[in-house]
């Protein structure tokens, strides 16, 4: 007896093997046939989801045009063996030991072949069966070979199976090679697909050229005719019905609610002409249309993997093979499953690039308009405070007027100055933080650009009886830079030293070098000194001090913004140190020259 699918009980899962790969098994059940004096062999191999399928059926040609493809539950079988003896390799089940329950769970799945009707107990009858057991090295069961009719007519005695176990050991560890070979060919298959998909950069930052690609890619890959990548967000760039199935909304709806019901379980969907696999639903709703849609189209068969990532499916791959093409493998159906995996992933993260570059578009836009709003507010102020300082001048140094007004005028004239510094400062920060406006250097010796700021910064010192001490290298202290702005950060640093020193207080002003190459300045001052709370915020544009001895002092607050902005586009940095009533420490940090 050998085991078949017929009737009700059939069932499909995905389809072992290529050509290759079958014509081969079909080699090895013929010298299976042939060493052991049989004129049937049939071999099935393990399946997922505990299934077996026939992947080659010999001296049976009516059984094998049937019966090749098709799958049925392993446990059947296993519970069939638990009424047989061991020999070797080999399970044998005599027609009369077969239980109730075995006979019973294989109705409808035997094929009773035409031998002689005897009563003599040692000649071969139409239920025997004899299978055998093809394990691994790790001891898992992949594959099962049925021998039927002997050549003699009669049934083997124990000497005889042990016999055949030996003579067929290389066969049988054959089919298992064959087995194992076909389960790397697919997994390298896989594997070369995604590594293709994850080596374009365009598709890391573009979805739809990566469902471009992907699609390209897996054509080849899986060895379909049609292909269907489809996102649930529309962000796919594919006609709503590229396979030409011409599905209704409903019908668009049960297939995407399906595959999300697939992602959850693992697992494709596979649909033919006969019946929809992989989701009960699904089949018991539209397995009559998508029979007549299938027909229509000339397909074969349409696999259905979800595209996911962690626990959220985004879409479906549809891949659909004409009529006549090559039946789904099982590598072909965990590849689609994995490449849904690795095509989710990439979506997801050409997904997150693009609101990456979108957000950085807005706020480069924003960046812009700000730049504009800050040169035509300075520009349009600077013309009538420029009348305003002018008459104010005028009227403060006018012989007609009283000493009131000229008071009143001379306010007028601080305002302005106020103003005005703030207006330079605002253009200072503008031009130092667009991102349009680039950076122009060439070689500076700091130390050089230090002397200026003190010859230039005395008077003022002075006037607040703070002096101004100097310290450390006086020249060769290189760095590369844009001479206005080193210039502007090392002056704002000493002059708001001076601001915040009370009369008598005295400033350092150094420069050193570092142990990489790299050039430092430092200017250090024993005025108010900086609040911890204040520190935290001392980089940001007009921010002024919660300290109330700084807020009766002049300024902007946009400083050490501008300093901040300035080092930043030098690739250096700005440190503080500071202690509220002692002093403040500060250090310009240049890199070191470029060997060229």
């Amino acid at each position: 007896m050998g085991q078949g699918r017929t009737g009700e009980r059939r069932t499909r899962d995905l389809s072992w093997g290529d050509s290759q790969a079958r014509a081969l098994m079909h080699a090895l059940a013929r010298d299976a046939a042939t060493r052991a004096g049989f004129r049937v062999c049939a071999i099935e191999v393990v399946r997922p989801q505990g299934l077996l399928e026939f992947v080659a059926i010999y001296g049976d040609e009516t059984s094998a045009e049937e019966r090749l493809g098709t799958a049925s539950r392993l446990a059947d079988m296993l519970t069939a063996f638990a009424d047989g003896e061991a020999h070797g390799h080999f399970v044998w089940i005599p027609e009369e030991k077969f239980s109730e329950p075995a006979l019973a769970q294989l109705e409808g799945y035997v094929v009773i072949p035409d031998v002689p009707e005897t009563d003599d107990p040692a000649a071969w009858h139409a239920m025997d069966m004899l299978a055998a057991r093809i394990i691994d090295e790790r001891g898992d069961l992949r594959a099962l070979l049925y021998l039927d009719v002997p050549e003699d007519l009669r049934r083997p005695d124990a000497a005889r199976l042990l016999e055949l176990s030996d003579a067929l050991t290389m066969t049988l560890r054959s089919i298992v090679t064959a087995v194992e070979r076909e389960e790397y060919v697919e997994h390298m298959r896989v594997i070369r697909a995604t590594r293709r998909l994850a080596r374009s950069n365009p598709a890391r930052h573009d979805v739809s050229h990566l469902l471009r690609e992907a699609r390209s890619t897996l054509l080849g890959a899986l060895s379909v005719d049609e292909l269907e990548i489809r996102l649930f967000d529309g962000d796919d760039g594919q006609s709503p019905d590229s396979l030409g199935l011409d599905m209704a909304p409903e019908v668009r709806t049960a297939l995407d609610e399906a595959a999300a019901r697939a992602w959850a379980e693992q697992r494709v969907l596979i649909i033919e002409p006969e019946h929809v696999w992989g989701d009960v639903e699904l089949a018991g709703a539209y397995a009559a249309w998508f029979a007549d849609a299938l027909v229509e189209a000339d397909l074969e068969t349409v696999v259905v993997a979800p595209v996911g990532v962690e626990d959220e499916v985004l879409g479906t791959m549809i891949f659909a093979r004409r009529t006549g093409s090559r039946r789904w493998t099982d590598g072909e159906g965990v590849a689609a499953l994995e490449l849904g995996h690795d095509l989710g992933r990439a979506i997801a993260n050409a997904h997150a690039t693009q609101r990456e570059r979108a957000l950085l578009g807005e706020l480069r836009e924003l960046e812009e308009a700000r730049h504009k709003f800050l040169q035509v507010l300075t520009h349009e102020i600077n013309n009538p405070m420029t009348v305003i300082a002018a008459n104010a001048e005028f009227l403060a140094t006018s012989d007609t007027a009283d000493e009131r007004d000229r008071s009143r005028a001379e306010a007028i004239l601080r305002g302005t100055e106020r103003l005005g510094g703030l207006l330079e400062g605002l253009l200072m920060l503008s031009r130092v933080s667009d991102p349009q406006h680039p950076l122009v250097t060439r070689r500076l010796d700091l130390a050089l650009v230090v002397a200026d700021t003190i010859g230039s910064m005395t008077a003022v010192a002075e006037r607040a009886e703070v002096a101004l001490h100097r310290s450390g290298e006086t020249a060769d202290a290189w760095v590369l830079g844009d001479p206005r702005e080193v210039a502007g950060a090392v002056t704002n640093l000493v002059d708001n030293a001076v601001k915040y020193s009370d009369p008598g207080a005295r400033i350092w002003l150094s420069v050193s070098h570092a142990e990489d190459g790299g050039v430092t300045f430092t200017c250090r001052d024993e005025g108010i000194g900086i609040s911890d709370d204040d520190q935290a915020a001392l980089f940001t544009p007009l921010f002024r001090s919660t300290n109330d001895d700084a807020l009766r002092r002049p300024g902007t607050g946009l400083g050490l913004g501008i300093v901040r902005e300035i080092m930043q586009r030098h690739a250096g940095t700005v440190e503080v140190e500071s202690r509220l009533g002692v002093g403040t420490s500060v250090r310009l940090q240049f890199p070191p020259l470029p060997r060229d």
